[in-house]
């Protein structure tokens, strides 16, 4: 399982984000999704993310513990409720996002929030974390 998450991540990782952000977006939360145990992912203000998602077979629902947010009151919200934030902006990581996965220089980069990552319950695999800047 760890090689399958390490290899779709630096797969993921090789590929530029671009005119198909919500696509690339998609493949890396469904990355997320599997390698963190949980069935789908909570994305609420999203509606085209979470049209995508389901496209690629994510369960959307408010319920998961898995969450994305793309404004600085959402992640606060969310983690407040003890998700496990995944923005698509760097900055929303200050906000208390653990996970971003951003575009820099036309290359998806994926930056860790360790704190944040802890305080949400959920563990991330090492082949996540290692791939990942920390912040």
């Amino acid at each position: 399982m760890r090689r399958l998450v390490m290899c779709a991540v630096a797969f993921l990782l090789t590929l530029g984000l671009g005119a198909e952000d919500l696509e690339m977006q998609a493949k890396f939360v469904k990355v997320l999704v599997s390698s963190t145990g949980q069935f789908g992912i909570c994305c609420n203000n999203d509606p085209a993310l979470k049209k995508t998602l389901e496209k690629v077979g994510i369960s959307v629902s408010p319920g998961f513990k898995l969450a994305w947010a793309t404004s600085e009151a959402e992640v606060k919200t969310l983690k407040a409720d003890g998700r496990l934030v995944v923005v698509p902006k760097l900055d929303l990581l200050k906000a208390g996002a653990g996970i971003a996965v951003v575009n820099m220089e036309g290359l998806p980069q994926l930056y860790v929030n360790m704190a944040n990552v802890k305080t949400s319950g959920l563990t991330l695999p090492d082949a996540i974390i290692k791939i990942a800047k920390k912040i």
